[in-house]
């Protein structure tokens, strides 16, 4: 059974910052990563873990985990451990 989902709220420059950061890996091919990053997006606007799961074709423990590293970290964490 899933979890009970916590939507991310992001502020209007974060939403700016990872609408760039998407764009960015877009064209760098970074397909991986933009899928985290898509998660925390997807979250703001207001699909469950479930959802973006399956929009994204990954796991739902991964979703949950990227989000939770995300509330964790921030932002600015959150993009520094992806490039990792």
């Amino acid at each position: 059974m899933p979890y009970p989902h916590a939507y991310i709220k992001l502020t209007e420059e974060e939403r700016q910052r990872i609408s760039r950061e998407l764009q960015t890996m877009a064209q760098r091919g970074q397909h991986r990563r933009r899928k985290r990053l898509q998660a925390i997006w997807l979250s703001d606007s207001g699909l469950t873990y479930q959802e973006i799961s399956k929009r994204l074709d990954v796991t739902y423990q991964s979703v949950k985990m990227w989000i939770s590293a995300y509330r964790k970290s921030g932002l600015d964490g959150f993009l520094t451990g992806m490039k990792k």
